[in-house]
């Protein structure tokens, strides 16, 4: 898979867990530029929580995932390590 797709997939998940996290009534590119640790003060931290626990990523990355949700996407695509065919993820990231 290259990083293009990769970023793609990390993108359309990470808007998705923004948005279950977030009462946001931006669009996708308004979201792209939210930083969720200034905005929103209470529930940030569930929001990087899920993005580890469905990217498979060490909590160790915790903070290097913080910053901007592009910012976010692009360092999940870099911590991301894709899983082999037969993995039984639970998630879908199909190519739509």
């Amino acid at each position: 898979m290259d990083t293009l797709e990769k970023e793609r997939i990390v993108k359309k998940n990470v808007l998705e867990i923004f948005k279950e996290n977030f009462d946001v009534i931006q669009t996708d590119d308004e979201i792209l530029d939210i930083k969720p640790e200034k905005e929103f003060s209470s529930n940030y931290i569930g929001y990087y929580e899920s993005i580890l626990d469905i990217f498979l990523i060490e909590e160790e990355h915790l903070d290097s995932i913080a910053g901007t949700v592009k910012d976010t996407i692009k360092r999940v695509a870099e911590l991301w390590a894709i899983l082999p065919k037969n993995s039984s993820a639970t998630w879908e990231w199909q190519m739509q």
